[in-house]
């Protein structure tokens, strides 16, 4: 049995990168509840799951289970979730904005360990289309007189554990799915602000 190449994939959205042995644990799972409850038959189980074993990118993982998840629930985690080899030696990253900005933006590689410093400035981490080296990542806030600005992907579990003083800590997101990555926010926030949150509809 062949399985139609997905065309809002691909490359520009992360379908090329490789898969991690998790994300095809949380494909296979996904087949055996769909076998359990009758949606597919033991036939298309075995052709499946054969094929989410020889799976390498997730173009190669997403037409395994599209039919099986409603158009309006939460989906699996997105390619951007897709867990890279991280080095086990590296330290905390630190992210540093003094009467200034910081950013980070786009496809990058967040460690585990984030550490930011903001003072009389502010700081932008944009995870929507990061490549997580681990599924926890925690970030450890010390700012002042500034803000600090955390936007995650949809389903992602979000702990908001800063302390505000003279200030404020929110968190707005979409409540989490199973597999996505978890983001810890910790640390303190005096006369200023910190905002955890999902895609905006124009992020979209």
């Amino acid at each position: 049995m062949s399985f139609a190449e997905p065309t809002d994939v691909g490359p520009a959205f992360g379908g090329d990168l490789p898969v991690s042995p998790s994300d095809k644990t949380r494909v296979l799972a996904l087949l055996d509840a769909a076998r359990a409850e009758g949606r597919i038959t033991q036939t298309e189980h075995a052709e499946r799951s054969q094929a989410a074993h020889l799976a390498q990118t997730f173009d190669d993982l997403v037409p395994l289970t599209r039919d099986l998840v409603a158009l309006d629930a939460p989906t699996a985690a997105p390619a951007a979730w897709s867990s890279a080899p991280g080095d086990p030696d590296a330290g905390p990253e630190l992210i540093v904005a003094i009467f200034g900005g910081a950013s980070r933006t786009g496809r990058w590689h967040p460690r585990r360990n984030l550490s930011v410093l903001t003072l009389f400035g502010g700081t932008e981490l944009d995870l929507t289309q990061a490549v997580f080296t681990d599924n926890v990542c925690e970030i450890n806030v010390f700012c002042l007189f500034g803000g600090v600005e955390v936007k995650v992907p949809d389903g992602t579990q979000v702990r908001n554990e800063a302390i505000a003083i003279f200030g404020g800590a929110d968190t707005k997101t979409v409540p989490p799915v199973a597999g996505g990555p978890t983001v810890i926010v910790k640390g303190l926030v005096g006369f200023g602000g910190i905002e955890v949150r999902g895609l905006s509809k124009k992020d979209r």
